[in-house]
This record gives structure tokens, C-alpha cells and sequence, in this order.
């Protein structure tokens, strides 16, 4: 398959949504879906087998959608983090919460104590599952961006989108911050941007970057 570009008015490929990113020398999965067994997961594992340089690899997409995994390795990266601990059950508010539960994706801002047995048991399915708990400074907010190979629309969040795309290389995502008094931006989590959500300035960006499969 040869990319080509797609000019105006046209439509870009279906699913998986495989293009070339020129700047980087890289095919780029731009599904913005990449759960393990979906399409998109195997359509990177497949360029991954025939040797081409791809983005997000395998290791990747699992690296950035276990919330302690990503939080570690931003760590190790250098990027700036909350404090976290994973329980099965207790923890102490104001907190975000992150399941780790295989068979369930759920987050959830905790900030009074008077709630945490219920969620617990909830987000834990009856203490069975482990969650990942960050803990949240009473002044903090909790806010989320787009990311688009390492852009954001929004020129805020700009540089630590470029950060981002550096060390785990998920071409598409909603980016959950914690930003304290100060400005301080912590990352927090990633989740999905599928390629179908993108608004016409997000489009717009990739068209000037990626030839398209055909």
C-alpha cells in the first residue's frame, strides 16, 4: 500500500486509519482506539511484523493505558506526576481513581470521605480488582486536553503535548491534567480519541502532516 494525500473534500481511509508521518519518519495508527484484540491493536502489531517503523507499537498501547504504567514511566521520563498507591479497597480522599480492572475502564474524583465505601466497592467490584488512587491537593483542578501527534489546539497545553508524544507515542488521545495553584501541570492518565471524534481543526492539522494509506 502507497500513501497518498488527501486533499480538500475528500474522505480519508476507514479503520485502522494507517497513514505516514513525514516529520518522523514513521507510519502513525491513527484509529485513536487501541484496546488489545481490537483492529487497530493488531493493524499496528502487523506493521510491527513486517519491520516497518509504527506508532503506537504494541508495547506502547500497553504501556500508556495502565494508569500506574503510564504514571512510572512519565515518571522515569522525567515528566511530572502525582503521588499514586494502588489498593483494593481503602484509600483516603481527595483522591482520582483509576480501575484496573481488565473488563472495566472507569475513572472517579473522590473528595470527601464520607463516599469512599461506596465507590470503593464499586470501582473495586466488591474488593475484588485493584484501583489506582492519585492523590489530589485540595486546590488542584482537574482539566483535559487533545492531543493530536504531540498538538493540542489549545496553545496551554502545547508543550506538555509535545512532551507527551515523545515518550509514549499515541498519535491520538484526551489527556487527563492535575494542575495546581502554582500552574504546575501533573499528567494524570490517557484515554481513547477516536479518529471519528476529531473536530475540523484537529483534521486539519493531520492533513498537513500524514500521507494516507490507500
Amino acid at each position: 500500500m502507497l500513501p497518498k494525500k488527501i486533499s480538500s473534500g475528500e474522505h480519508v481511509p476507514s479503520e485502522p486509519y494507517l497513514a505516514y508521518y513525514d516529520h518522523e519518519e514513521c507510519y502513525v495508527n491513527l484509529s485513536g482506539r487501541y484496546d488489545y484484540l481490537e483492529t487497530s491493536y493488531y493493524a499496528s502489531q502487523d506493521l510491527e511484523c513486517t519491520g516497518r517503523n509504527v506508532h503506537p507499537t504494541c508495547k506502547e498501547i500497553l504501556d500508556a493505558y495502565v494508569t500506574p504504567l503510564f504514571l512510572e514511566k512519565a515518571k522515569l521520563s522525567g515528566l511530572a506526576v502525582p503521588e499514586y498507591y494502588i489498593t483494593n479497597g481503602f484509600f483516603e480522599p481527595p483522591v482520582i481513581i483509576d480501575t484496573m480492572n481488565p473488563f472495566m475502564v472507569r475513572s472517579s474524583i473522590v473528595l470527601k470521605a464520607g463516599h469512599k465505601n461506596r465507590v470503593a466497592k464499586s470501582m473495586t467490584r466488591n474488593y475484588t480488582y485493584a484501583i489506582c488512587c492519585q492523590e489530589l491537593p485540595l486546590t488542584a483542578q482537574v482539566k483535559y486536553f487533545r492531543l493530536v501527534l504531540g498538538w493540542s489546539n489549545s496553545r496551554r497545553f502545547r508543550e506538555i503535548a509535545d512532551s507527551v508524544w515523545k515518550v509514549f507515542h499515541i498519535p491520538l488521545a484526551r489527556i487527563r491534567v492535575i494542575i495546581l495553584e502554582s500552574g504546575e501541570m501533573l499528567l494524570s492518565n490517557v484515554e481513547h480519541l477516536p479518529f471519528e471524534r476529531l473536530n475540523a481543526k484537529e483534521l486539519a492539522y493531520l492533513q498537513e502532516k500524514v500521507t494516507w494509506e490507500e
